[in-house]
């Protein structure tokens, strides 16, 4: 009967495990507080959650989600439209921006060219060092090139560098090259390799980051609202509402707001959220 071996922890690791344990529990719980409240506070009236935040009440408003809907409205673009621009928008966005990156960390990590060791050093640079001031010569960019109020937006998402190509390397790096070299000798060309062999094995780690893009494209208020001013998306228009509402200190309709905006990024990490915090691995060959 075979016998397996467990590396029993030091008493510093294990401190040190309960107490990373202990701070990343308060971190969760302190998030899920804070959603769950702006939950309850979105269903008071306004003098409840002006006078009374965190007492409980027995009759829940949800009439202030209906109001939200039929307020929002951005340069006469409704929450239908906000909507519509919110996917075309997120899904484009998410899915260049992984694109790139993973077509740039296949090219450095299989194969050996003249500046390869550069290009990994530019990326370390690009994470590191702030630009800072670059938003004006951007906008003016943009517009020659007819990026504003315009889909073609979606061309800038398109980059090869930054923590998701750090990733996709060391994904690409482990994965072995017996399959390329088998499909060679099948005579497939190096895109049919690529996209036919290396992208299917390669679409655990590309999927799970596609979804933490979504997550992230979803969420950005700031690019729709200075390229896309007269295509606004729902993050871009609540964002709007939220101002205003704050400034008539509508703290309810404020909230309300901030949860519906919340509300798909939830549904995602939901349905996707092993996709995104397990580990990744990668089989099939035989010894």
């Amino acid at each position: 009967m075979a016998r397996f071996k467990f590396n029993r922890k030091t008493g510093g690791e294990s401190a040190a495990y309960t107490v990373a344990f202990a701070v990343m529990l308060i971190f969760c719980a302190s998030y899920i507080f804070a959603f769950l409240w702006a939950i309850f506070a979105a269903t008071k009236t306004h003098a409840q959650i002006v006078m009374e935040p965190f007492k409980w009440h027995d009759k829940w408003l949800f009439s202030n989600f209906i109001d939200v809907f039929k307020r929002l409205d951005v340069r006469g673009v409704k929450v239908a439209g906000m909507i519509g621009n919110s996917l075309w928008y997120t899904l484009g966005a998410s899915a260049l921006g992984i694109l790139g990156p993973a077509l740039m960390a296949y090219a450095l990590t299989k194969f050996q060219f003249v500046g390869r060791k550069a290009l990994i050093s530019v990326n370390f640079v690009v994470m590191i060092l702030p630009i800072i001031g670059a938003l004006p010569a951007q906008y003016r960019m943009f517009s020659r090139l007819g990026f504003v109020n315009s889909p073609l937006l979606l061309i800038s998402s398109f980059g090869c560098f930054g923590g998701t190509l750090l990733i996709l390397m060391s994904f690409f790096r482990n994965l072995s090259d017996e399959y390329r070299d088998a499909a060679r000798i099948d005579g497939a060309g190096e895109y049919r390799i690529l996209f036919t062999i290396m992208f299917p094995l390669a679409k655990a780690p590309i999927f799970a980051l596609f979804v933490m893009n979504l997550v992230g494209v979803w969420n950005d208020y700031m690019t729709p609202l200075l390229f896309l001013p007269r295509m606004p998306t729902l993050a871009t228009g609540v964002y709007l509402f939220s101002a205003d509402a704050n400034a008539r200190a509508e703290y309810e309709i404020m909230m309300a707001a901030t949860v519906l905006t919340a509300i798909p990024p939830l549904i995602l990490f939901l349905l996707f959220n092993k996709a995104m915090l397990t580990s990744l691995s990668i089989g099939g060959l035989k010894e």
